[in-house]
C-alpha cells in the first residue's frame, strides 16, 4: 500500500502543477533503494531539477523546481555580507520569489538566508561553504531557505 500512496502523491504533486499533461512526449523514471519504480509522464524540457527529503514522521517529500535557476550550494555569511548587490525579507519567502526577484533586479545570484531573508548580487562564497542550510522557507515549508549565518546560493539563469 505504501507504494500506491508514494504514486498518487508523486502524480498529484506534479498534476498540481501542470507537469501531467495530455500530449505525454517522455516520462520520469524513479526508481528506489528497495527497487520500486514509479513512472511519471512528462513533456520534455519542462522538468528542470526534483529534490527529495524525508520530512515529518518520515514522511517523504518532493519539491519539483519550474527551472530558471541552479542550486549551487551552502555558503557561509558574515555580518559583512557576502552578497551585497540587493536584500529583502519577506515572511513568504520561498526560493522561487528570492530567485525571480534578483532576476528582475538583473543579479545572476540570488541566496536565501534565515528562512525570510534574500540576497542578490553576480558573485558569492567570499567565506568558504557551509553545511547549515537546514531552514524551511517560511512561504513554502518543503523547501530549505539557508540557515543561521549561511546561504541557499542559486545561479539565476
Amino acid at each position: 500500500m505504501k507504494t500506491r500512496k508514494y504514486v498518487v502523491v508523486l502524480f498529484a504533486l506534479l498534476s498540481s502543477i501542470g507537469f501531467i499533461a495530455t500530449a505525454v512526449q517522455a516520462e520520469m523514471v524513479v526508481t528506489t533503494n528497495d527497487g520500486r519504480v514509479f513512472r511519471v509522464p512528462v513533456k520534455p524540457n519542462e522538468v528542470s531539477k526534483i529534490e527529495y527529503s524525508r520530512g515529518p514522521q518520515g514522511r517523504v517529500e518532493a519539491s519539483v523546481s519550474s527551472g530558471g535557476f541552479s542550486f549551487v550550494g551552502c555558503f557561509t555569511d558574515r555580518s559583512q555580507r557576502d552578497l551585497k548587490g540587493y536584500t529583502f525579507q519577506s515572511s513568504s519567502m520561498t526560493t522561487d520569489l528570492c530567485v525571480s526577484t534578483c532576476r528582475d533586479r538583473g543579479f545572476s545570484v540570488a541566496a536565501t538566508q534565515f528562512s525570510t531573508h534574500c540576497f542578490c548580487d553576480n558573485s558569492y562564497g567570499k567565506y568558504g561553504q557551509a553545511n547549515n542550510c537546514n531552514m524551511s522557507c517560511s512561504g513554502a515549508r518543503g523547501e530549505k531557505c539557508g540557515g543561521t549565518w549561511a546561504n541557499s546560493v542559486y545561479r539565476v539563469q
